[in-house]
């Protein structure tokens, strides 16, 4: 079992659960799988047509045994318009990624079922320069046993159930929600929570999870169900028992271009008051399941391939319990979880009101609690007023924020919304506004060209006032920077300027960015 993660900050989650109860951990499941080497590369292609078309495939294959795979795309270019398509060979399930949704993906794709994927190359109208290459995939190991048992009672009482709100977060291993909290500056978005300890890069929230197989052995949901963690704008802490949780929203799905919640339609409304000791709640989570039967007795929170029960493992499943004491806010409660149950809802059972986040395992038997952290938790409701506050200050012209020459550091439009005018190039949308003064004649040049820049970005610079602005540059791809997503517009002026630049996204894509600004002549 892993152990929780440390964030600075925090106290320690091993010392807050010596303090609490020798028992207590938290509860991650297994690790699923092993990076495998794969050497795929499809050269460079260019396409000189004004059609798309595929220009290259591939089968990739984890090998023979394994239930699922995941690809990680070593190196990539995609000119406008063009995309990889990721097919599985045992179902047909597919996936699109263009650049913006590699990029999202942290250059991985879906997981998908069976043993092998056909992958293709999809070159845009007139594009240059296209590329994959893939050196290894993620590949399912064989399923093990080495979950703790946190069953509260000699009974394991989970039962399957079918929440719409609530997916698996893999491959860490934990349980992720959607709450009723819209993300800032998006009408079609919701928050989503877990466990501090869950946090983690390159993690997918994954819905409508099927049985798996009775191996043990994960099977996975379509990629439409499936949705790209966005870690960079996540906020979390790892501090225990009572002080663990993670708020975190999800990238558009890459094929279908829906939120979690518009895919999924069901969220939980947020308690503002701890529950009473006594209340009965009800908890769904993906925990570790080596039994196929209501009622089982013995170690259920382990799982053994050889068993030929484990149809159940890591797939959702709902138990009631009642709270045994509250303590601050540290919840402990009598409702049985396994490993992989880190981040589950608790949730009053009369209500289906969202109480706490579960995260630590504690029951025996004989005895004991299993505990999670309260919504009343400040951290907690800082974070999720921060995320779903209102757009940012410049999220228009008007509030456009001061630069001077360099670089702004990482910078978001996550919570951004489309202002006025129209972009004048790349059907920008979700921008951000900032001001810079040249006092002197100078060339002066911006760009997003920063390696953490993760997203496709549209630049455009204007001079005048907010209310009389005019339009001296707009750029969408500036095949200057590494990566052609990227955007520069250069401008020269006789003298002192003052310069309106406006970040935004093709076709409203958001995510994290750095602005530059060179001046040739003025400091």
């Amino acid at each position: 079992m892993r152990l929780p993660r440390f964030v600075a900050g925090s106290v320690p989650a091993l010392l807050t659960v010596l303090v609490l109860a020798a028992t207590v951990a938290a509860q991650t499941a297994p690790s699923p799988g092993q990076w495998l080497p794969a050497r795929h590369d499809s050269g460079v292609y260019d396409n000189p047509t004004p059609v798309e078309g595929v220009v290259w495939r591939d089968i990739v294959s984890a090998g023979q045994g394994s239930a699922w795979l995941r690809l990680e795309f070593q190196r990539w270019s995609l000119g406008r318009g063009s995309y990889l398509r990721v097919v599985s060979l045992a179902d047909g399930d597919f996936q699109t990624l263009h650049a913006e949704h590699v990029e999202q993906w942290q250059s991985t794709s879906a997981y998908f079922n069976g043993n092998a994927v056909l992958l293709e190359l999809v070159a845009g109208p007139r594009t240059k320069g296209n590329r994959v290459a893939v050196d290894r995939v993620l590949a399912s190991d064989p399923p093990g046993d080495n979950s703790e048992d946190s069953i509260c009672g000699t009974q394991d009482n989970r039962t399957p159930s079918t929440n719409a709100a609530v997916g698996r977060i893999f491959s860490i291993g934990c349980t992720g929600w959607i709450i009723g909290n819209a993300a800032a500056g998006s009408a079609t978005d919701k928050l989503h929570l877990s466990a501090g300890h869950c946090y983690g890069t390159g993690q997918v929230l994954q819905f409508a999870v099927p049985a798996s197989n009775s191996n043990c052995s994960l099977v996975m949901p379509p990629a439409a169900k499936q949705f790209s963690i966005d870690s960079a704008s996540s906020q979390y802490v790892n501090g225990g028992v009572g002080n663990d949780w993670w708020v975190f929203r999800c990238f558009p799905n890459s094929t279908t271009g829906r939120t979690s919640w518009q895919e999924q339609a069901a969220a939980f409304t947020l308690a503002t008051t701890a529950p009473a000791a006594g209340t009965t709640l009800r908890n769904h989570g993906c925990g570790v399941d080596g039994t196929s039967a209501n009622n089982a007795t013995g170690n259920s929170c382990a799982c053994a391939a050889t068993a030929g029960t484990g149809a159940r493992n890591q797939t959702q499943q709902t138990h009631t319990g009642t709270v045994s004491s509250v303590s601050g806010t540290a919840i402990n409660h009598t409702i049985d979880t396994c490993g992989g149950n880190s981040g589950s809802v608790l949730s009053v059972d009369a209500t289906g009101v969202a109480v706490g986040i579960h995260s630590h395992g504690g029951c025996t038997s004989t005895g004991g609690a299993n505990a999670g952290t309260a919504m009343t938790n400040s951290g907690l409701r800082a974070a999720l007023t921060a995320m779903g506050s209102a757009a940012p200050a410049n999220d228009n012209c008007s509030g456009a924020v001061t630069i001077g020459v360099g670089n702004t550091g990482v910078l978001s439009t996550a919570a951004a919304t489309t202002s006025t005018p129209a972009f004048g190039c790349g059907s920008g949308g979700k921008d951000l506004w900032y001001r810079y003064t040249t006092n002197c004649a100078a060339t002066v040049t911006f760009h997003t060209c920063s390696a953490s820049t993760n997203f496709d970005t549209v630049l455009q610079v204007y001079r005048g006032s907010c209310t009389s602005l005019t339009s001296l540059g707009c750029n969408d791809d500036w095949t200057g920077c590494s990566s052609t997503s990227r955007s520069r517009v250069q401008v020269t002026v006789t003298g002192a300027t003052t310069f309106f630049i406006r970040v935004g996204g093709y076709n409203g894509a958001s995510g994290s960015f750095v602005l530059n600004v060179a001046n040739s002549t003025c400091p």
